[in-house]
This record gives structure tokens, C-alpha cells and sequence, in this order.
């Protein structure tokens, strides 16, 4: 039985589609419907692509802002990061010449000491 249900369903559809093309490419009422679909299918088809090639040129200006924002961000963070490397530089180097300084006067003064405490022994 259910075979029977699905091949009366199958040749009632194929039935409807004869129908369908025969009134679209039999009759001169079909033929001008079939037209006026073709061109509707023909304009559809051409807004798309206009509509397409339109989103398509936005996308590509939005790109283009995009890549120039992030060189720009890019060359700031070089900047900034020039920048803190140069002043960390510069705080490395005075701190190294201070201790250099610090180190020379501890020299000079133990030097002093010891000049004294060879004065002081020769005199003795």
C-alpha cells in the first residue's frame, strides 16, 4: 500500500511539472510569463553584481584604512618603545658613572689611609 501512495504522489508531480512546462513554453501566454521571468532572473542577476562590485570597493577602502591605522599604530609603538629604551638607557648610564664615581672616591680615599698609615709607621 505504501508503494502504491508514493508512485500515485511521484505521477501526480510529474504530472504538475508537464503542466507547468507546457503552459510556459506551449502557449503564448506561458512564453510571455516564461519572458518577463527571464528578464526579472537577467535583472536581478545584474543588481547583484553592481551591488557585489559596490560592497566590494567598500571592503577594500575599509581594508586599506585598517592596514594604514595599524602602520600607524605600529610606527607609535616603535616610537614608545625607542623611547623607553633610550630613557632606561641613559638611567643605566648614570648609575653606572655614579658607581663609577663612588668606586674612584673608595680608591682614593683607602689610597689617603694608606699613605697616612705609612706616614704614621715611618714617623713612629
Amino acid at each position: 500500500m505504501k508503494n502504491k501512495n508514493g508512485l500515485v504522489a511521484f505521477a501526480l508531480l510529474g504530472l504538475a511539472v508537464g503542466t507547468a512546462a507546457y503552459y510556459l513554453l506551449a502557449t503564448e501566454d506561458g512564453k510571455k510569463t516564461l519572458d518577463k521571468a527571464n528578464c526579472g532572473i537577467k535583472d536581478l542577476t545584474k543588481s547583484l553584481k553592481e551591488l557585489s562590485k559596490k560592497e566590494s570597493k567598500k571592503a577594500s577602502k575599509l581594508a586599506a584604512s585598517a592596514k594604514e591605522e595599524l602602520e600607524n599604530l605600529k610606527s607609535k609603538a616603535k616610537d614608545a618603545s625607542k623611547s623607553v629604551l633610550d630613557k632606561v638607557s641613559d638611567k643605566a648610564s648614570s648609575w653606572a658613572n655614579k658607581a663609577s664615581d663612588a668606586a674612584q672616591g673608595l680608591a682614593n680615599q683607602a689610597e689617603d689611609i694608606a699613605d697616612k698609615a705609612k706616614s704614621d709607621i715611618s714617623n713612629a
